[in-house]
């Protein structure tokens, strides 16, 4: 169950004890463990993934369903801190009603253009992992600007396989507005777009796991790192990148839906409860490319 912040936290100070799950049945359970795993690169630290007992796959409109319906953030011996502006400050108090992957499946929660940045990339070397998967690592020079894209759970095409760097087609659109008010959309990796005076192209996805070449292949085998962020790498003029002013899921044939972990597969089972695709969405981006609005702490 992953619990996502707008601010990232200070792993020293995550327990499961900061945690309050409240079920359907009016029970609240601690759970058994919270990690910052897959979220554990350094700039991407704002995710806490808990595990324990919090329901079964009924739907809440079946009899003697079991689902979590709010989350709280509770006072322990050392309270969760989330690292802002002007430095570390409690979590306790935050709360947010549960969703149920059975009804609806993961969506986008935020959306930040900055210029393309290997900092904060990569985490303590003991926990490994498909690494460097950031824009500079999967496509070099043409990596000049990062859409990355925040999500309320995993993201995956079908609930088992990774998503690819190659698949932006069959996932997203990116909407630009033109200084005269009319709109256009990029719907194809690799393709070169004039606006406003500017050029614009979707490179691929990144932050995902390594590039193609030597023993990794775009597959349905490919090792990817799991977490919740995805990003949309970008070529071309900076006039150009401020036309952005949304990103969108469409999620409707042609196009691919994303689903929870547990989905269908590529081979699903007749009779059998897997968790529901994700809605078709078109979230606004927060252009901050003169101001990235990061934060460290080291304390």
């Amino acid at each position: 169950m992953p619990i996502v912040f707008s601010w990232p936290y200070l792993p020293s100070t995550l327990a499961p004890t900061d945690f309050a799950v409240h079920l359907s049945d009016g029970s609240t359970v601690t759970p058994a463990f919270a990690t910052i795993q897959p979220n554990y690169e350094y700039n991407e630290r704002q995710v806490a993934v808990l595990f324990g007992e919090f329901g079964d796959r009924r739907r809440p409109d079946e009899a003697g369903a079991l689902y979590p319906v709010r989350v709280e953030i509770v006072a322990d011996d050392q309270p969760l801190l989330l690292v802002g502006p002007e430095g570390p400050v409690s979590a306790v108090g935050l709360s947010k009603e549960s969703s149920n992957p059975y009804v609806t499946g993961p969506s986008l929660v935020a959306a930040k253009l900055t210029r393309a940045t290997s900092e904060g990339e990569g985490g303590p070397r003991l926990l490994g992992g498909p690494f460097p998967n950031d824009g500079a690592a999967l496509y070099g020079d043409a990596a000049k600007f990062r859409l990355r894209t925040y999500t309320s759970g995993g993201f995956s095409p079908d609930g088992v396989r990774g998503l690819r760097p190659d698949e932006y087609d069959r996932f997203f659109r990116l909407h630009l507005r033109r200084a005269d008010g009319t709109t256009t959309t990029i719907e194809r990796a690799g393709v070169d777009h004039t606006i406003d005076g500017g050029r614009i192209q979707v490179v691929g996805l990144a932050d995902l796991g390594r590039p193609a070449g030597g023993d990794v292949h775009y597959d349905d085998c490919y090792l990817e790192d799991w977490d919740n962020y995805i990003d949309i790498i970008l070529d071309g003029d900076e006039a150009a990148m401020r036309t952005i002013t949304a990103v969108e899921i469409p999620a409707l044939a042609p196009y691919g839906a994303f689903f929870n972990p547990g989905g269908p597969g590529n081979d699903p089972t007749p009779g059998v409860r897997y968790t529901a695709p994700g809605p078709p969405q078109v979230l606004p981006v927060l252009l901050a490319l003169d101001d990235p609005m990061r934060v460290s702490y080291g304390g």
